[in-house]
């Protein structure tokens, strides 16, 4: 995780007591889980524009949670945590609900399926099925993406209230993540604005390059929005098969989530 997008987090954040130094550690576990490889004090510290001392201390105290693992000076997410996410992966009453009509979406299309909620101003995967096909996304669940650059965060960008739009994009950050990505508040807010008109999202090669994403949110009970999917190809397969084809499909994705959420 950069520093902006630790800072994004915080500046969305409502002031809490306590907020700032559980904030330090929330940062370390993300870098840590973020480090291919693994990470390391030295690199958190300068990544994270924190002391060394301080973050030693986080990490013998998420260490000795069993959040973090150290080998050799080698730092990687602990089993207490990786049982704690799953448990709430497969708990989660969304995930349950999307489950059936999400393989469905996957089987009908053989493309990489996504299932986000909006989470501290991005969005995370919170369920994910891969295309059969040799050439396809690499992500996995719990994957965060930026909500100006991705399919699923524009979906659900578009589903707030004009005010409370313009509001989060005054004070959100739009680095580039693409050439193809949009930095510039009034496109965004004019690309916003058509996925709203016409229902659906688009990710041009915004987010990564080659990889052409439709996304769509998820409504509950009296529209109460429950999270967005997506579904991501390459750019040759993007540019082959009929837009009508791939949102059919998703509102079809769409309705069954909506009737198995409304029966529970």
């Amino acid at each position: 995780m950069s520093q902006d997008d630790a800072e994004t987090r915080a500046s969305l954040r409502p002031d809490v007591p306590g907020t700032a130094a559980f904030g330090k550690f929330m940062r370390v576990l993300q870098a840590v889980a973020d480090a291919p490889g693994g990470a390391t004090v030295a690199r958190l510290a300068q990544g994270l524009r924190l002391p060394r001392p301080t973050v030693h201390r986080i990490v013998a105290a998420l260490a000795a949670e069993g959040l973090v693992t150290d080998e050799d000076g080698v730092l990687q997410l602990g089993p207490r945590l990786v049982s704690l996410a799953f448990r709430s992966f497969d708990g989660s009453l969304l995930r349950q609900a999307a489950r059936e009509p999400l393989r469905r979406l996957r089987d009908d299309l053989d493309e990489t399926v996504h299932l986000a909620v909006p989470d501290h101003g991005e969005m995370v995967y919170i369920d994910k099925l891969e295309s059969h096909r040799t050439v396809r996304m690499a992500s996995r669940i719990g994957t965060r993406v930026a909500l100006h650059t991705s399919a699923v965060g524009k979906a659900w960008l578009a589903t707030l209230p004009e005010p409370e739009l313009t509001a989060l994009l005054a004070r959100l950050p739009l680095p580039a993540r693409t050439p193809h990505s949009l930095t510039d508040r009034d496109a965004l807010h004019r690309a916003i604005t058509e996925t709203r008109a016409r229902g659906h999202s688009l990710d041009l090669q915004e987010n990564e390059l080659d990889i052409c994403c439709y996304g769509m949110a998820l409504h509950g009970a009296r529209s109460r929005v429950l999270g967005c999917i997506s579904v991501s190809l390459p750019r040759y397969r993007f540019e082959a098969v009929a837009a009508e084809t791939v949102l059919a499909a998703m509102r079809a994705c769409a309705d069954g989530v909506a009737r198995v959420a409304g029966a529970r």
